[in-house]
């Protein structure tokens, strides 16, 4: 099996981090190939950076998605998640719902946490259009910048993390918490050694998300709301998208 993973942020560390943690995560029974994002924000942290970074994830995997079985998207925020499941004829799995649904199978309440206050009401619409708002206890975010370090862990957003975990478990009643954001990957088993719920890991969720998809060889939609239009006819876009909606 083959699984693509696509980070549309251009930052190739974070790219690296969560390779090596799904492919951690399925060990023998994948392999994981993964790109990154040539333009774009270094580091999508609004609305309007996510839309940005849209085209660069449609493009990307228009032209790596032959050879795979399945797309991750590496990108904690799902950017273009329901685009790319029209568009594309292998499955689609995003971070956060992977990890969210992951959660709900592990306890009742989940808890959030993410990096940058700001992203929290992004989380939070993104949460509801998935149907799981009503599963989360709160979203709460740490602000810490050296986790964008090109490093493997640092001891203080480990702390920070574990604090806000802390808040998390005891004053919102999470039983399981999911560590949104590309750049959390790796922390997952430290901090839930620490405050003594489950913590779920969207990277590795979504690796084992997607092995799963991969087994199954779903069918591409044919109908439906999801079938992918045809004898489109576009100007200026990269060609590897235009010849998906030729026919």
């Amino acid at each position: 099996m083959n699984i693509l993973l696509i980070n549309p942020n251009t930052s190739q560390h974070v790219t690296e981090r969560m390779r090596a943690n799904a492919q951690q995560a399925v060990g023998d029974a994948a392999t994981v190939h993964a790109f990154t994002a040539q333009s774009g924000p270094a580091i999508i942290s609004s609305r309007s950076e996510n839309a940005i970074a849209l085209a660069e994830m449609l493009r990307l995997a228009a032209a790596h998605q032959a050879g795979h079985d399945v797309l991750m998207l590496g990108v904690s925020i799902d950017t273009g998640l329901q685009a790319l499941r029209e568009m594309l004829d292998i499955p689609v799995v995003g971070m956060a719902e992977a990890a969210l649904l992951t959660a709900s199978m592990l306890g009742g309440k989940i808890g959030c946490l993410t990096l940058g206050a700001a992203m929290v009401p992004v989380y939070e619409e993104l949460t509801a259009s998935y149907g799981l708002a009503s599963r989360v206890s709160k979203w709460r975010a740490v602000d810490v910048p050296s986790a964008f370090k090109v490093t493997d862990a640092d001891p203080e957003v480990e702390r920070a993390l574990i604090l806000a975990s802390e808040l998390l478990v005891h004053q919102d009643g999470s039983d399981v918490i999911v560590l949104c954001g590309a750049v959390l990957a790796g922390y997952a088993r430290q901090v839930a050694k620490a405050v003594g719920v489950p913590v779920v890991d969207p990277a590795q969720a979504a690796a084992l998300q997607a092995l799963t998809l991969a087994k199954m060889r779903p069918s591409k939609q044919q109908g439906g709301s999801f079938a992918r239009p045809k004898g489109r006819i576009f100007s200026g876009i990269d060609p590897a998208v235009a010849r998906l909606y030729k026919s």
